[in-house]
């Protein structure tokens, strides 16, 4: 195989695009209801931290963190993803894309590691693995489809602010948040995108390698308990096509800058670029020969010089 032309090994289902637009139309027309709460430690002149809540379409309650620079002029927003599991990490190191001039929302995933609540009501499993959470139920009712509206209505959220640059949208994000800026860059009008390992890609080839382990533990049980010689996975992975982040890579029109880990057993480096080889954008891959799934130091100096470019 050459994996520099790979696109992946499951279909992308036909009905993709009509289905997200339709969500999308959806998710625009959910009334905003939010709130801002400065932190008891944003005492700073050149920056304010804040707690953001808002009410999802379904009546969740979703948190994130924000951090605005203080300016005279519109600011652009950076949307950061966290990886799975987990939550959206601390304020110190959000701070650091705001000494950039970027104005930082990090959501919480719902029933992960944050404030975010997961309201449930799904039938199915839930044991182990967002991934799988939802898939017996109606395709609305994935928990990953819903973290998707959410980050969707936060982004609206965040155009309604007053001082941020509603024509200067980007994303970034590794592991699950790798996975997670692709999917925010090809379902809304993105300036930057940064792609580190992205989580979330080709779930077939991962379950084909044998590597559904750890973050992919969730298709394992699934597989074991509810496919158990294969007789149901053509109706899991065509489930999973529907959030899986190599299909929505072909919507992307921002600029990419995308970190690849060569020996990664987490999201293997086959999962990855199948996510880089379906982008018809702008884009720059850089490959890591000897990292896994880890910081790689020289990717977030390359992330800071690509965000400060014009």
């Amino acid at each position: 195989m050459d994996i520099t032309k790979y696109l992946g090994t499951w279909k992308r289902p036909l009905d993709f695009d009509s289905y997200w637009d339709r969500k999308l139309e959806f998710i625009n027309n959910v009334p905003l209801d939010y709130e801002l709460i400065e932190t008891e430690f944003s005492n700073f002149d050149e920056v304010k931290y804040y707690d953001l809540y808002f009410k999802s379409y379904d009546g969740a309650r979703i948190y994130a963190k924000f951090i605005k620079p203080m300016s005279d002029k519109k600011v652009p927003a950076l949307f950061y993803f966290h990886g799975y599991p987990g939550c959206n990490r601390n304020w110190f190191e959000k701070t650091a894309y705001a000494s950039l001039g970027y104005a930082v929302f990090a959501m919480d995933f719902r029933g992960q590691g944050g404030r975010s609540q997961d309201i449930g009501g799904i039938q199915g499993t839930t044991v182990a693995g967002h991934i799988v959470a939802g898939v017996d139920d109606e395709l609305d009712n994935m928990l990953f489809v819903k973290n998707i509206l959410d980050m969707c209505l936060l982004i609206r959220i965040a155009k309604d602010i007053e001082g941020i640059d509603e024509n200067n949208i980007n994303c970034a994000g590794g592991s699950q948040g790798g996975g997670f800026a692709t999917i925010c860059a090809g379902l809304n009008d993105i300036k930057k995108c940064v792609i580190l390992y992205p989580f979330l890609s080709d779930m077939k080839k991962v379950y084909d390698l044998d590597l559904d382990l750890v973050a992919y533990e969730g298709i394992r049980y699934y597989s074991r308990w509810f496919s158990t010689t294969g007789e149901n996975d053509e109706k899991l992975f065509d489930r999973l096509s529907y959030i899986d982040a190599k299909n929505f890579a072909q919507r992307i029109k921002a600029k990419v800058l995308f970190g690849a880990s060569n020996i990664d057993v987490i999201c293997p480096i086959e999962t990855q670029f199948a996510v880089y080889n379906n982008l018809s954008c702008e884009k720059e891959m850089i490959l890591y020969k000897k990292y896994g799934h880890e910081n790689i130091p020289d990717f977030n100096t390359k992330t800071a010089r690509f965000l400060l470019e014009d």
